[in-house]
């Protein structure tokens, strides 16, 4: 902007009010600064060479050296500088050369005060009368301004925050009115800023990016997090490095915050040397600063710019049955088969390319891009996905966005510009620059920023499917993993300004589509990349094709919680490992590893993955999946079993994450962060805030050690009392008889609505039973159910059940209480209850008033039981201590 003015001829709001408080539609009421820093002075070596020759009287590269590259904010500190090295003389007649080659252009500085504790900071020159700008990821209509601003010398004041800026460099300092500095932040390339926050801090966040393979680890400090959405070779297998420019830094003397980088292109966060340097790929850094007390506070001010997920349909909490790949319907069938004999429970199955008829390397024939039944080998899909559903199984579908170029559908989408184009043509543009192919075929790219080619193809391909019954989308390869570097978009844009957005734009294109044609189902989709806000359309990630080892399995943990606080709730993997030549043990020792590899991971996501989803590369139809023909059979069951037992519980959790962005599976430092040895847990979750369970990820590993932190605690199982005091409990057996059973621990008051499983086959199903397990004497919680598969949710046909228990005087009480309704829901429950932590001998249960017979205590649990009862009728449980 031409005509600014110095730093110290700020335009404030308190002195210019009309330049500072502006309405508009992005920003309402916000305030805006803009500086311009003095002039600065600085010699860098290459211009020092060039003027070896207009001064070759003496050698500048020996006598400057003590001046190179050092910044000087005043013209008459700089030529003081020169004078003590070369010289009066020298300098004076050389003064004009000295000045040109050493003089730095003025650097900008715009900042925008969103609310009392984020502003946003981007080091660029921007209009007086208009916000900073925002990329679509993000939406920060709801931040309305500071409730209070105060201009001070260099900067200014809201409630929360004092920002100061440096008039020479341009540093913006910022700290917390109640903690002190957090951070200092300061411009560094064009396209890069360095960030300077003192302490032991703990940084997550960001995204995947698998390191360290066996190491428990989720911090980032000492790291150098290469972002850019791509698969990467990791342990023999390749998974996702996806970029979610979300960091939260913390450190055991609050001075707490997360910065959102918002920006579209790919960028690198150093942490390996102080200062931290944040840069990206192209383009002027624009950054969200927000300070906070805790991560939940920070998490919440985050996804309320991103969006919080939509519920999964309630199958996806089942598990879902995958291999690359069913050759067809007799091969699925019989997993199946095999699965239902041993008294598995299975919700739905993933089809990978084969159901379109495979793909065939580097060919203009291939397959890929018909999303057409390959009706040879899957012969009247319709008929059979019904026939599924009736035995409660869903279907889920892979697709991919390139198109072989031989096929019919190449020509009409070329016609109408619906793939990535090459630049110099028009035309669309090969993939492989070479021009010969890939594994997959031969062919073109579909360009999901053009939106009249996501609404077309949805409805072409993807529709007609959703009317079969499908009820998933299996978005793969949407790094995108192979391109064309020279592809050109809509609007011009090219791949790098695509990269990290492309995949984000095929999912939109999916939730719009849901929306447009009015679709009752909800939409669902499986992705292995994606960016911030993807939840907010009905996305999950996966972690790609991970190699079977459990040093990737243990990276896997560590990723689940900065994929957590980067607004991912659903995050799971292909179970077992999709490439199993990355198990490296000698031959006669495979067999046995591999079960044990694979009976540790299916107990791992059984408990914290969405969905629970075995899967492998199967092209041979000579490795198993299916956890009744892999692994520990025993272990298998016992694991599924207690993932259908929790259902109820993890589906209201989805629920409040929809409602209130409270995650699903948090951190152990999410809920604990005051204490410091709950950090950096990556073996330790939460499942909401009641639940923690501990998970192992080493060969021949028959013990644990878990923390828990102070308070009462109680083995989920048995209901054993355990006071936790800030220790760790040292080798816990995970093995019981046999069977792999990993510690679960409930926090004193938890309630955890269950499935009672006094029917065969388990089902994810709302169970017909009311049914709660409690622990403790004082505790709430809120059951959400509702038809679990369509929109009506979201117009408030959701039944909630609120349970509520207390301390009375000579006993304890449970109060239950429904409100709301949703479609064909059951007007009467019987209603179980086990109730674990009554130390006392009780005398007496009455419901409402009057004695009931159905109770039996033994020890410290007792189990009530009645027959049903109207929903709609308040129940209240006493139980007297003798």
């Amino acid at each position: 902007m031409t005509g600014k003015k110095p730093l110290q001829h700020l335009l404030l709001g308190i002195a210019v009010p009309s330049l500072l408080a502006v309405s508009c539609s992005a920003v309402a009421e916000v305030n805006l600064f803009r500086y311009q820093n003095e002039d600065s002075y600085r010699l860098e070596a290459a211009q020092v060479f060039r003027m070896r020759k207009t001064i070759p009287d003496v050698n500048l590269r020996k006598v400057l050296k003590p001046v190179v590259g050092k910044t000087f904010y005043s013209q008459q500190d700089y030529l003081s500088s020169l004078e003590q090295l070369l010289g009066d003389e020298l300098v004076s007649q050389h003064q004009a050369i000295f000045l040109d080659k050493a003089v730095k252009p003025h650097r900008n500085l715009s900042i925008d005060v969103l609310s009392d504790d984020i502003v946003q900071v981007a080091f660029k020159a921007q209009p007086t009368n208009q916000p900073l700008p925002t990329t679509e990821l993000i939406d920060i209509t709801q931040l309305k301004g500071p409730s209070r601003l105060d201009e001070h010398k260099n900067g200014f004041e809201t409630s929360q925050l004092k920002v100061t800026v440096n008039p020479q460099s341009l540093c913006v300092s910022l700290a917390s009115k109640k903690n002190g500095k957090l951070s200092e932040i300061c411009p560094d390339r064009s396209n890069s800023f360095t960030l300077n926050s003192e302490g032991d801090y703990q940084l997550n966040g960001l995204g995947q990016e698998f390191h360290d393979p066996g190491e428990l680890n989720t911090n980032w400090n000492g790291f150098k997090r290469q972002g850019g959405n791509k698969m990467e070779g990791y342990q023999g297998g390749g998974t996702g490095n996806t970029q979610f420019p979300i960091l939260y830094a913390m450190n055991s003397q609050q001075k707490n915050y997360a910065l959102y980088l918002d920006t579209v292109y790919s960028a690198t966060w150093d942490f390996t040397k102080s200062p931290w340097k944040i840069s990206q790929l192209e383009g002027e850094p624009s950054l969200l600063f927000m300070a906070g007390g805790d991560l939940p506070e920070l998490r919440q001010k985050y996804m309320a710019m991103v969006g919080n997920p939509l519920v999964p349909p309630r199958k996806l909490f089942g598990m879902w049955l995958s291999e690359y790949g069913f050759d067809n319907w007799q091969e699925l069938d019989d997993k199946l088969s095999t699965l239902k004999q041993v008294d598995f429970p299975i919700d739905g199955v993933v089809m990978d390319l084969q159901w379109f008829g495979n793909v065939e390397p580097f060919s203009s024939t291939s397959q890929m891009g018909t999303l057409t039944w390959d009706r040879e080998n899957f012969p009247a899909p319709q008929q059979k996905i019904k026939a599924l559903k009736e035995q409660g199984v869903g279907m889920m579908l892979i697709e991919e966005s390139y198109v072989s170029d031989g096929l019919e559908e190449y020509g009409p989408l070329a016609e109408k510009g619906y793939m990535v184009k090459d630049p110099k043509t028009g035309e669309p543009i090969d993939t492989d620059p070479n021009g010969y192919g890939y594994w997959w075929g031969k062919g073109g790219m579909l360009d999901w920023t053009n939106v009249a080619a996501g609404n077309e193809w949805h409805d072409w391909k993807r529709k007609p499917l959703i009317e079969m019954g499908v009820i998933g989308h299996w978005t793969d390869l949407g790094e995108p993993e192979m391109y064309n570097p020279l592809g050109v978009y809509t609007n011009g844009e090219s791949q790098n300004a695509v990269q990290n957005i492309y995949n984000y734009k095929w999912l939109e294109s999916i939730y719009n589509g849901y929306q447009r044609n009015e679709t009752s189902v909800r939409p669902f989709m499986m992705t292995r990349s994606g960016a911030p806000g993807i939840q907010r359309f009905g996305a999950t990630m996966w972690s790609a094709d991970i190699g079977t080892n459990l040093e990737s399995l243990a990276t896997q943990y560590s990723m689940q919680p900065n994929m957590m606080l980067s607004g991912i709730d659903y995050y799971s993997s292909d179970i077992g490992g999709f490439h199993r030549k990355a198990l490296s043990v000698v031959p006669d020792k495979r067999e046995a590893a591999l079960n044990e590899t694979y009976t540790q991971w299916f107990a791992y996501s059984s408990l914290f993955e969405v969905p629970v989803r075995p899967h492998t590369e199967n092209l041979c139809n000579c490795k198993e999946t299916a956890p009744d023909r892999i692994g520990d059979l025993a272990s298998n069951k016992a694991n599924i079993k207690l993932r259908y037992q929790l259902i109820p519980y993890l589906y209201s959790l989805a629920h409040r994450a929809n409602i209130a962005a409270e995650p699903v599976y948090p951190s152990m430092d999410y809920y604990f962060g005051d204490d410091a040895k709950a950090h950096n847990l990556a073996a330790q979750k939460m499942m909401g805030k009641d639940l923690m369970g501990a998970a192992i990820a080493k060969m021949d590993q028959t013990a644990v050690d878990v923390y828990l932190p102070s308070g009462q605690w109680f083995d989920y199982r048995t209901g054993e009392m355990i006071t936790g005091k800030g220790e760790w409990l040292k080798q816990l057996p995970v093995y019981k008889d046999g069977v792999l059973t990993l510690p679960l621990f409930a926090r004193d008051g938890a309630i955890i609505p269950v499935n009672p499983q006094q029917e065969m086959p388990l089902s994810s199903d709302v169970p017909l039973t009311m049914a709660a397990r409690i622990y403790g004497q004082n505790g709430a919680f809120t059951l959400y159910e509702d038809d679990g598969a369509t929109n009506a949710y979201l117009k408030g046909e959701v039944r909630k059940t609120t349970l509520a228990v207390q301390e009375t005087a000579n006993g304890v009480q449970l109060k239950v209480s429904t409100s709301g309704d949703y479609a064909n829901a059951p007007q009467s429950r019987p209603v179980h209850i086990e109730w674990f932590g009554l130390q006392e001998k009780v005398e007496a249960v009455k419901l409402n008033g009057k004695a009931i017979s159905g109770w039996k205590q033994q020890g410290n649990r007792v189990v009530i039981e009645h027959s049903a009862l109207p929903v709609k009728q308040q129940l209240t449980l006493s139980v007297t201590f003798s």
